[in-house]
Formats: structure tokens, C-alpha cells, sequence
């Protein structure tokens, strides 16, 4: 073991429970992982219990239930849940804690019960679109005897997952989205009677679930109560969890404290600066209030560093990390390895959180093409005949992707790339500081070729009779997409660009930019010309900016970003006719006919695969793949996946 981390790897005692290490993976993991079963698919022992043998020292499924009081959102967005009174669950739960406690972790469980039908900490107007000519229908004020059977219920289950071989319960009380957490929050708990007002009878709720559990279950079995570090103005502030904490004392073990709701901070947000530890002071808080408790921190956590230096800090006892092993499947081993350099940077595109509401139902991570795949890459992947001499033309992601995995099962491989540095499309994340995510990754990339046995040929335009006289084996075409240029009169005005080329340009623009086309990209590259001084408007057809990404990504992102610039505004429902001159006309929602000034104007409409520019290299290897944007324009998540699958079949 790498002595390089020796205060996150360390273990800790808590009651009568030994962690392993300091880090922890939470009830957060990909959705879709989880099919519509009532206990936990084989996809999903099979992504958590490989956390558990790359480092995590608790691993927490999500989450258990009891009939009586059915999970929040019930089955949306393939959240799993699970009736721990099922036989049959009970069943798949003992074999997934099994799995846990083979890698020397600890298996816990995320209860997370609602409140009973009609009833909420106070009357509110129930949930769901008005029904015209009706007058909205209010919840009733939950009662004390429901209070009780709900903690009856709480405590039954703690009971069964212990029986069932778990060791820790996960309470979750953030965000004011559990019956617990509405209680906690002045926010939502409008009551008068002993569990209103005050913060100790706000509390009394929760602090009655946990002492019940406690006196149950003993000191070898854990509660982790999850919170808000504080909430938005009106809400409970750190003063009050810290006085929480110390009326919990003795009935919480792990105080597991997140970020706020509403705060742009958060990881997944567009103002998330790399290398921070945006939530530590919660957790500083807490111990410096000398309360008898183990705390754990969570916040956007990757670089090993970083995770060494809090632990060390003592400011933290454990670190509460998901993204980390969704990125790497292999994260704990690169961390008791000393390779931080090796690590895989998280992107923070949030595909993992909530890609497709529609479908297809499949858990996807833009860097980790496994993602979904644990439980049966074994036997979709056959191991190498021989090596063989391959070709990769293409040095974008999708390209390093092929080569990286290629070497790595023992091909000799030679990256063709016709410009001076690879990157291929990621390299405009060297100029949008907001982009620090994807330049991050294009650097990880990078280094893992300079450090596999790879030959790397810069600066090589490349043609079919070159490759067919090196004599290759297999070839892999990677040369990516060709922006789209649309018919509109006046497109190929000298004044016209397309979004690819903005990036390190930014100079030659004129003051006044319109960016016609309002997907990721064309938002992208507005928001960060609006960022560099220009006057943008973006000119979208459809009926919402960046209308395909992932609907966290929008808000906390996107329009966390345009609405922080002046000088960028856009129009819906706008179909541009006709660039002259410095004017651009477009018809808008109305139908009516408008025009604006734009000394420059930026093309944003989509590409198009060089899928005959790829074909053309059919025939000069005995094996031949397209791989990323040349076989279909796409993300790059669909990148890495078309190429990891290609290079693995060879």
C-alpha cells in the first residue's frame, strides 16, 4: 500500500464498527442502474460491490421501504426501492450485503419513507397540475399517533436489514424531500403544537427516529442521519445543525452534511470550481463544537491530493464521494496506489444523474464506458488471439480511447493525428474557463498515451494508400464530424464562422455576435463569448435553449450562466432567413419578421459524421472500425463507449 495517502486510508472506529478507510460512497449512483425489479438487479450488486473492492469503506444502497409508508416518487426515474418485507428481497438484500462485506466494507441502506397519503408536516396544497374549475385540495397536518407509527416503522426496518446482515442505516433528511427533513426546516414546518416552532421541537421528529433506532439495534449497528449543511434564507442555518448535531448526540453516529438546496455551488453547478472544498466549514462546525460524532463531508470530491489534505486537515472524518467511482471504476485502487495522475476526471455533464426520461432506460457516464456493464463485461469481452499492428486516424477522444484500450490488450498501435496536438474537439475547453471539466479530461487522455506504448504521429495527414502500405492489421477511423452549414442567403458572408472555430479567435469578433442554432454547443459558445465582453444573442428554432441536454445540466449550468451575463439574451421559436451585411433577419414566434446587428455571426446547427471520408479507408486493413463522431455525430460519451466496444473485439 502507498503510504502517499496515509490519513484518508487510515481506518476508523465508530461504536463497535471498524472502517477500513475514509471514504464513503453514499445512496447516490446512476439512475436507470436499477431495472423495475423489487429487490436489487444483479447491475446494481454488481456497480456496488465493485466500489466496495476499489475502496469504499460504506457502501449504501438505495433504499428501503415499508408498504405502509411507500419512497418518495415511487418508482420515477428508476430510483430503486425495495419492500424489505418481501420475502424474495430479503432474499437478493443478503446476498448484496454479502457481496459488500466480501471486499471488507460495510453494506448499508438509505430508508427514505414518505408521509402517509392526504398528510404533510403542514397543510399544503396537494401535489399535481390544477383541475380547472375545481378549488386546489390541501394535505392535512400529519398527526401525533401517525408520528409514532411511522417511528415503529422506521425501527422494524432498521431491525430487518440488521438481521439481513447490514451494518448502518442511512437516514435521509436534506432538501426538505423526506417527512423528516420537512419537520427539520422553518421552511416547510408551519406547526403550533410540540413539534413546531423552536428548532428543539422542529428536531424532536427526527431525534425520536433515531433514538428509537439506537436502543434497538445497539452500538454495532450504525445511523447516518444525511443533512443540509443550512438552507436558503428562511431556513434552518449551521448554528442550527450544529445544535442538532449536539441534541443527536449519542443516537447518530455519522453526520453526513451536503450542500444547501438552491445553491449554485453545489457540484453539479456551472460555478463549481475544481480543487475546492466547498461544504468542509459544515463539518469544521461541527467539530469544533466538540460534539461526540464522526462527521463526513461530501462536494464534487476526485483528486486524491486534495481528499488526503482534508482528512489531515482533521476537519473531516469521512469523505462522501459517488461521482469518484462512477468516473473510475478503479478509484480506491488508484488511491492505495499513490496515482492520483491516473485518476479519471469526473465532466460534470450529469448523464449519470438523469440522462433520458423517455428512455432508453441504460445507466451511461461520459468517461467510463463500463458504467452498466459490471455484471456481464466478463463475458461480452474474449481475450486477444495475438498482436496485432493497428492504426488509429483520429486523435480526438474518441481516437485516444480506441488506442488507450488497443495497447492495453497487447496491440501495437500507432495514433494518427493531422493537426500539431491531440484533443480533437475537446481542445476549445482550453480556452472556456467554465470548461475546466473537459480540459481536464483531454489532459487525462493525453497522459495516459504518453504513458502507454503507444506511437504518436502529430501533424500527419493521413490517406488509405498510406495505411495499406504499413501493412496493419486492423484500422480504426476516428476523424470525427463537419460542422453543418445550413441554406440561409448570405451564409458564406466573410463575417460568418462556425462555433469550432470561435475558441481562441474570440479577437477577431466584432463586438455584436449572433450565434444562430441554441443547442449545448451554440449556448456554449455564446455564454462564453458574453463571458469574454461580446453582446450575444442566440437565435434557437426550438422552444428552449439546449432543449437535448440533461435537465440538471440546463438549470444548474446553463441558465445559472446566462442569466449572470447582461449582455447575452436569446429568442425562442426564431428561424433565421437571411445574414446581409451586418444584419441578420429571422422570423420569430409570431411570425413577424425582425432584424438585428451583428457585426459577426456564428453558426451553431449541428454536424455532420464524415462518414465518406471514413469509408474510404474500407479495405486497407484486414479489420476495419469507425469509431465516434465519423460513424454518427454524437456526444462524448457516446465516443468513448463506440470506441472502448470497437477496440475490445479486436
Amino acid at each position: 500500500m502507498s503510504m502517499k495517502y496515509k490519513h484518508l486510508l487510515s481506518p476508523l472506529k465508530i461504536g463497535n464498527i471498524v472502517l477500513k478507510n475514509r471514504m464513503i460512497s453514499p445512496n447516490s449512483l446512476p439512475h436507470f442502474l436499477q431495472g423495475p425489479e423489487g429487490y436489487p438487479a444483479e447491475s446494481i450488486t454488481a456497480h456496488l460491490a465493485n466500489r466496495a473492492k476499489n475502496g469504499a469503506a460504506i457502501v449504501t444502497l438505495r433504499g428501503a421501504f415499508d408498504p405502509a409508508f411507500p419512497p418518495p416518487f415511487g418508482d420515477a426515474f428508476h430510483f430503486p426501492h425495495f419492500n424489505i418485507s418481501d420475502p424474495k428481497s430479503q432474499n437478493y438484500l443478503s446476498h448484496f450485503a454479502e457481496a459488500i462485506h466480501f471486499y471488507d466494507s460495510k453494506a448499508a441502506v438509505s430508508i427514505w419513507p414518505s408521509e402517509p397519503d392526504g398528510y404533510s408536516v403542514s397543510p399544503r396544497p396537494e401535489f399535481g397540475p390544477p383541475v380547472p374549475g375545481q378549488e386546489s385540495k390541501y394535505t392535512k397536518e400529519i398527526t401525533e399517533e401517525m408520528l409514532k407509527r411511522m417511528v415503529d416503522s422506521y425501527v422494524e426496518q432498521c431491525c430487518l436489514i440488521k438481521m439481513l446482515g447490514f451494518d448502518m442505516a442511512s437516514l435521509y433528511f436534506p432538501y426538505r424531500v423526506s417527512l423528516a427533513a420537512t419537520f427539520l426546516s422553518p421552511l416547510t414546518n408551519k406547526r403550533t403544537d410540540k413539534f413546531g416552532g423552536s428548532l428543539e421541537n422542529r428536531a424532536r421528529f427526527p431525534l425520536m427516529i433515531c433514538q428509537a433506532i439506537k436502543k434497538a439495534c445497539g452500538d454495532d449497528f450504525l445511523v447516518e442521519a444525511i443533512m443540509s449543511g443550512e438552507e436558503p434564507e428562511g431556513g434552518y442555518s449551521l448554528n442550527d445543525t450544529v445544535a442538532f448535531a449536539k441534541m443527536a448526540e449519542g443516537y447518530i453516529d455519522i453526520l453526513h452534511l451536503r450542500a444547501g438546496d438552491g445553491d449554485l455551488s453545489h457540484p453539479t453547478g456551472f460555478n463549481y470550481k475544481s480543487n475546492t472544498t466547498p461544504y468542509i466549514h459544515y463539518t469544521e462546525a461541527i467539530k469544533e463544537s466538540e460534539v461526540q460524532m464522526v462527521v463526513a463531508t461530501a462536494g464534487g470530491y476526485l483528486d486524491l491530493d486534495l481528499c488526503e489534505d482534508v482528512i489531515a486537515s482533521g476537519k473531516t472524518d469521512l469523505i462522501a464521494m459517488a461521482r469518484s467511482w462512477i468516473s473510475n471504476p478503479d478509484y480506491g485502487e488508484k488511491a492505495y496506489q499513490g496515482k492520483n495522475e491516473d485518476v479519471i476526471p469526473c465532466i460534470k455533464c450529469n448523464k449519470c444523474h438523469i440522462e433520458k426520461m423517455n428512455g432508453p432506460y441504460v445507466s451511461i457516464c461520459s468517461v467510463n464506458p463500463l458504467i452498466g456493464l459490471e455484471h456481464k463485461i466478463s463475458t461480452m469481452i474474449s481475450p486477444p488471439t495475438d498482436s496485432k499492428k493497428v492504426a488509429i486516424i483520429g486523435g480526438g477522444p474518441a481516437g485516444m480511447e480506441a488506442a488507450l484500450v488497443a495497447a492495453e490488450r497487447g496491440h501495437r498501435v500507432t495514433l494518427y493525428e493531422k493537426t500539431d496536438t491531440l484533443g480533437g474537439q475537446m481542445k476549445h475547453a482550453d480556452f472556456a474557463s467554465f470548461k475546466w471539466p473537459l480540459h481536464d479530461f483531454k489532459e487525462y487522455l493525453i497522459r495516459q498515451i504518453n504513458k502507454a506504448k503507444i506511437e504518436v504521429r502529430l501533424s500527419t495527414e493521413v490517406t488509405p494508400e498510406m495505411i495499406n502500405a504499413e501493412s496493419y492489421d486492423a484500422i480504426f477511423v476516428a476523424i470525427g464530424s463537419t460542422p453543418v452549414i445550413p441554406p440561409i442567403p448570405g451564409v458564406d458572408s466573410g463575417n460568418v464562422t462556425v462555433a469550432e472555430n470561435v475558441f481562441g479567435n474570440e479577437a477577431n469578433l466584432d463586438k455584436n455576435v449572433v450565434v444562430i442554432g441554441g443547442g449545448e454547443i451554440g449556448v456554449e459558445t455564446g455564454i462564453h463569448l458574453a463571458q469574454n465582453g461580446h453582446n450575444v444573442v442566440v437565435l434557437e428554432m426550438r422552444g428552449r435553449l439546449a432543449a437535448d441536454c440533461t435537465t440538471v445540466h440546463y438549470r444548474e449550468m446553463f441558465e445559472a450562466a446566462w442569466e449572470s451575463q447582461d449582455n447575452f439574451s436569446y429568442q425562442l421559436k426564431a428561424k433565421c432567413t437571411a445574414i446581409s451585411g451586418d444584419e441578420v433577419t429571422y422570423v420569430d414566434a409570431d411570425g413577424n419578421q425582425k432584424t438585428i446587428k451583428a457585426g459577426s455571426v456564428v453558426l451553431a446547427v449541428g454536424t455532420s459524421p464524415k462518414q465518406e471520408a471514413a469509408l474510404s479507408f474500407y479495405g486497407a486493413a484486414d479489420k476495419f472500425f469507425m469509431v465516434g463522431d465519423c460513424q454518427s455525430a454524437a456526444n462524448i460519451q457516446k465516443c468513448m463507449r463506440s470506441s472502448f466496444a470497437a477496440a475490445s473485439r479486436l
